[in-house]
């Protein structure tokens, strides 16, 4: 009969040992707080025809009440014209609010908005916020696009998403536009 040999508790194993709750500390790749430059390029000419629109609107009401009503009939005249035109200006915002409803949002908090590449992520986060926006597993991103780069190193870069990914647009990527040091957020997507 074969004796079963039984080695001291000192022995050391001849591999490492590790348990699988022993977790690694996440590696992170990449960081950016893109800041006011994370507003969608468009913003700048969206804030000028609104700025329009408010200089037309204040053009009407000094029309409405210069000269300063006089009459009772002058007040009538004045006080509706500016409630029609109130109710007009209240009803275009509502109107584009409820069919474009997360739009607003989403430009008011892109610049707050804090993109981080892990070894196992990619996150979208804002400081107030405890749970991420979005997050993005590792193992449904099989890597990276470097666009035209402007001489700080910002520019634009695409993530490649796996196939039929429900985060990806039509071609099966995410892009984005205006990242600080874009070729280390490709090589954080890459290398990871």
């Amino acid at each position: 009969m074969a004796s079963i040999e039984i080695l001291p508790p000192e022995t050391g194993l001849p591999t490492r040992y590790a348990r699988r709750l022993d977790r690694q500390a996440e590696q992170i790749g990449y960081v950016a707080r893109p800041g006011l430059r994370a507003l969608p390029s468009g913003s700048l000419t969206m804030v000028a025809f609104a700025g329009l629109q408010v200089w037309t609107l204040t053009i009407l009401l000094w029309a409405i009440w210069w000269p300063a009503p006089r009459s009772r009939g002058d007040w009538t005249f004045s006080l509706i014209c500016t409630t029609v035109l109130a109710a007009l200006v209240m009803g275009v915002i509502g109107l584009l609010l409820r069919k474009f409803p997360g739009f607003l949002l989403a430009v008011l908090r892109s610049p707050f908005i804090r993109l981080t590449v892990t070894d196992r992520r990619m996150l979208w986060t804002l400081p107030w916020g405890r749970a991420p926006l979005m997050e993005i597993g590792r193992e449904r991103i099989m890597g990276g696009i470097l666009g035209p780069v402007d001489r700080k190193g910002a520019g634009s870069a695409a993530v490649m998403l796996v196939p039929g990914d429900p985060s990806a647009d039509i071609d099966g990527n995410i892009h984005f536009d205006r990242l600080p040091d874009a070729a280390a957020f490709v090589a954080a997507v890459r290398g990871c």
